[in-house]
């Protein structure tokens, strides 16, 4: 079969959640069917993702995106209440282009969409139409209006409310789509969005020693992204001075690429480093004795939790972080909502060594049974054949 898939940015492990599904997808259908790719890039800012996906037999048309059209195209939209501005922003005449041209040649079978970002650069073509939405961005900026003030809280409700009708009418329009949460699904609403989980590449995230006997702790993620960054400042002014009393020798690490100013000011306490961009997240996660990931914003299913039991260790979070993540509360996550709650599951962990590795072993046990990437492209590739060939 041949298949058109379209991104807004380059597929890639180890970058943003969209990046990571998008590779492990399209190198699992690499193996058997003939792929094209467009998205946005740049052919020196993106070389190693690019010689990667050309190793897989992948061919890859890129586009170069405008920042000032993009602009434009967020402004035009105030006067277009149907159209995100998450989608504007990705709007492209050059992209339309690329793809009405490899619709009349390559003459695809199916058409594979990453989020609804890129399909808005879609013309109808009358071809099954597959869209990995990966979270719902109505529920994320839905969560996020609570947290926000002001005219910004506002722009929020705005955006929450269109791109919340636009990923209905994306559903609509394709022949199926996908979230990896139960919780999106049921948000989004509609029947033909089927909820797949993540995986976990188990060749870089494993366990790699018996674990750190420091009081380490270990936040992960693009710390650019917002609801990283409000999961980080809320633990910072809620949590962190109650464990610093309770454990002076306690330690975080804050581990994720673009940090802002915001996050990088925690790094005036000694006892916070903010690494920026490493080279393994794994390594920095197998250092820590535990995991954090207090989210209080966002959607979908957080890689952060997956990698760290992957690892072995063991998962502290709220449960809006746990969202759809099956893993057994008290056994192989500890669940703790308000400040008090986490800052005594971190205490007790610290004390407990035996307590850690049960949880991180059985979290670990728990990954390799539910989140391997084999197996949950093989059910992409079921029933997207199942709806195409029924």
């Amino acid at each position: 079969m041949k298949i058109l898939a379209v991104s807004v940015r380059v597929p890639e492990d180890g970058k943003k959640g969209d990046q990571v599904l998008s590779f492990h997808r399209l190198s699992y259908l690499s193996r058997k069917h003939t792929i094209k790719l467009i998205c946005f890039g740049s052919p020196n800012a993106d070389a190693d993702a690019l010689s990667k996906l050309e190793a897989l037999g992948i061919s890859v048309q890129l586009v170069k995106w405008n920042k000032f059209v993009a602009g434009f195209n967020v402004l035009t939209a105030v006067f277009d209440a149907l159209l995100p501005f998450q989608c504007a922003l990705f709007q492209s005449g050059p992209y339309k282009r690329a793809v009405a041209q490899e619709l009349a040649l390559f003459k695809p079978d199916a058409v594979y969409a990453v989020l609804i970002r890129s399909f808005v650069n879609l013309p109808p073509s009358g071809l099954p139409l597959f869209v990995d939405m990966v979270d719902s961005m109505g529920l994320n900026f839905s969560r996020r209006v609570a947290l926000e003030r002001g005219l910004k809280r506002l722009a929020f409700d705005m955006e929450s409310q269109r791109v919340s009708a636009y990923e209905v009418y994306v559903a609509q329009q394709a022949t199926l789509s996908y979230v990896v949460s139960k919780v999106d699904q049921k948000f989004i609403g509609h029947e033909k969005v089927k909820a797949l989980p993540l995986g976990i590449n188990g060749h870089e995230f494993y366990k790699q020693s018996e674990g750190s006997l420091e009081s380490s702790i270990v936040f992960t993620g693009n710390m650019n992204y917002k609801p990283n960054v409000d999961a980080v400042i809320w633990f910072y002014g809620q949590c962190w001075s109650k464990l610093k009393l309770a454990v002076p020798a306690v330690r975080w690490v804050v581990a994720g690429s673009n940090p802002t100013a915001e996050v990088l000011a925690l790094s005036a306490d000694e006892a916070i480093t903010v690494t920026g961009r490493v080279p393994s997240l794994a390594a920095v996660i197998n250092t820590a004795r535990m995991s954090i990931a207090p989210m209080q914003s966002g959607s979908g299913m957080q890689f952060k939790i997956l990698e760290a039991m992957a690892c072995g260790v063991p998962v502290v979070t709220s449960s809006l972080g746990l969202g759809d993540i099956a893993a057994k509360p008290g056994q192989e996550v500890v669940l703790a909502d308000t400040a008090d709650n986490f800052v005594q599951s971190i205490i007790d962990l610290l004390g407990s060594p035996d307590s850690c590795q049960a949880i991180g072993e059985a979290g670990l046990r728990y990954v390799n049974v539910n989140h391997t990437w084999d197996a949950l492209n093989a059910d992409f590739e079921q029933s997207t054949f199942a709806t195409l060939y029924k």
